[in-house]
Formats: structure tokens, C-alpha cells, sequence
């Protein structure tokens, strides 16, 4: 195969360098849950704004030398941002071409970095002052590196892997604690539960936990969510799964690694299944066999 594909842990490697290695992800493995032929045709996702907010944490928790290179906060002076309307109106109003005029100007000093809104950097403030005052997560992120990138070879599959945990915290020379930093706009037990489910991370933690020992021959010991709330009022919470959903997390992906080698080998993508589906009506929607019969007098 290739021989100079990156392997092992490796520190300051940029995103869009890591994004670009071919290589089974975490996220690669939640398309691949839904079939092979959507991992094959997965297309860039348009960021949302609970996504860009997500960012944005990252960066200022992670990365915060990065902040100012990678954004820039829209002055609380500045006129509200016009619409396309106003943009394409043939005759806009004198105030419409003054705050036109001054985010024209505004645009050309910001360059490549993206634009954030003054009450969103505002939400990213209160969400790191969140994780600085709930104690375990203050503790853990007082000390390691964040977004680094591991690459290994899955040892039964022979499958080429990466994965980019969010932060790496040493408990000594032999044993790590990962974390995985959330924003959620529920971050409740049972808001998260649901969440881990429908992104699937339970097969991050399993992929992150598998890689990074592979990787580096050091043991995770713990692996801790760092759960914050993206909208007020914002608190920051750690959970970890339990040891049931662990396990199932471990199955699902030597299943998927298992998928995908054998596409990779045969070059077949396929959708569900390459047989006809008979589909049933979901539960909710099924009458009960004990119909009631009500007759009006």
C-alpha cells in the first residue's frame, strides 16, 4: 500500500490537512452506519449556526491562540447587516447604503477569518467561564494538548484509520484521559443520551479510545464528554457512558471497520441492502386489534 501515509500521533497538524487524508473517521463511521453507498457520497454539510457556535468554542477553549486568526467579532457599534434585498434593491434607502458601504469595508478587513455575531462571542465567553468553574473538566483541561491527530492500521481489517481527539490530558507517562468537548443546546441527561445515540458517539469513543492506544501505545484510561450549553443559561457538564454502551460502541465498529474494508476490497458501495425491503408501518402509527366502536345516539 501507500508507505508514506502519516502514522502515530502527531501535534499541530491543521484541520484541512488532517480532513484531507483518506482514512476511516468517526464521522466517516456515522455515514457509514446509514449505508456504504451514503459514506461513498457524502457531500460537505453547510454550517449551521449551533454548528458555527461549536467552532468557536473549540477554538477558544483548544486553540485560543487561534481565535484571533480564525475570527473576528462584529463591533457592537456596527449597523445591523443588510439583507439581500437590500443588497440587490435598485433604489436602496440612505441607510441602506450606509450600513452597505460599512460592511463592505468591515468584509475587506476580515480577509479569510469568519464573521461572528457580538452575541455569539458573548455565548462563547459565558461557555468558557462555564468549563472553568465545574471542577473536573477545569482539571482536566489545566494540563495537556488539544487537537491533535492519530493514524493507525486497524491490526484485524488492515484498515487505515485517523481520528482528532479534542483534548489529551497525561495522568503519567504510561496513561491518558481524552475529552470530547460538546456544544448543545440540551445538555441534559437525557438531551445528551439522545444525542449520543443519533451522532453516534458512542463509536467516537470507541474509534478515539481504539486509535490513540494503537497509535501511541499508551493506555486511556478515561474518556470524559465536556458537555456546554450553547444557549443561556450555560452551564457546562461531564458525562461518561456506561460501560453497556461502551461495549456496544466496540461491536458497531469492528462491524463497520469490517464494512468497509470489504468495500474497499471490492470496490461496491451499496445502499440498505441489494435485496427488495418489504417496510411495515412504524408502531405509533398501527391501529390496536382492539378496536373501540362508539355510535352516536
Amino acid at each position: 500500500m501507500t508507505d508514506n501515509r502519516p502514522m502515530g500521533l502527531i501535534k499541530d497538524m491543521p484541520f484541512e490537512e488532517y480532513h484531507a487524508i483518506d482514512a476511516l473517521s468517526a464521522s466517516g463511521m456515522r455515514e457509514l452506519a446509514r449505508s456504504a453507498w451514503h459514506y461513498r457520497n457524502r457531500v460537505p454539510i453547510t454550517p449551521t449556526r449551533a454548528m458555527l457556535n461549536g467552532s468557536l468554542v473549540h477554538c477558544a477553549q483548544l486553540e485560543p491562540g487561534a481565535l484571533s486568526s480564525r475570527y473576528v467579532v462584529v463591533p457592537e457599534e456596527a449597523p445591523k447587516r443588510p439583507t439581500k434585498a437590500q443588497w440587490n434593491a435598485a433604489k436602496p434607502s440612505p441607510a441602506s447604503v450606509e450600513a452597505m458601504n460599512w460592511w463592505t469595508g468591515f468584509q475587506k478587513t476580515c480577509g479569510e477569518r469568519e464573521i461572528v455575531a457580538a452575541e455569539d462571542y458573548a455565548i462563547t465567553q459565558q461557555q468558557l467561564k462555564a468549563l472553568q468553574a465545574e471542577p473536573t473538566l477545569a482539571g482536566l483541561f489545566s494540563s495537556g494538548y488539544g487537537e491533535c491527530s492519530v493514524f493507525w492500521i486497524d491490526p484485524v481489517t488492515g484498515v487505515y484509520c485517523k481520528a482528532r481527539p479534542d483534548w489529551v490530558h497525561h495522568v503519567s507517562d504510561s496513561r491518558v484521559r481524552i475529552l470530547d468537548l460538546k456544544a448543545m443546546a440540551d445538555d441534559t441527561p437525557q438531551g445528551f443520551s439522545r444525542a449520543v445515540a443519533r451522532m453516534g458517539y458512542h463509536r467516537q469513543q470507541s474509534h478515539y479510545t481504539t486509535g490513540f492506544e494503537l497509535a501511541t501505545g499508551l493506555k486511556v484510561e478515561d474518556f470524559v464528554f465536556a458537555v456546554v450549553s450553547s444557549v443561556p443559561p450555560v452551564l457546562a457538564v461531564p458525562y461518561r457512558l456506561i460501560p453497556e454502551a461502551i461495549e456496544q460502541a466496540d461491536e458497531e465498529c469492528t462491524e463497520l471497520r469490517t464494512l468497509y474494508a470489504h468495500c474497499i476490497e471490492h470496490n461496491r458501495w451499496p445502499a440498505y441492502t441489494a435485496e427488495e425491503m418489504m417496510v411495515d408501518l412504524p408502531k405509533w402509527a398501527k391501529r390496536s386489534n382492539e378496536i373501540e366502536v362508539s355510535y352516536a345516539e
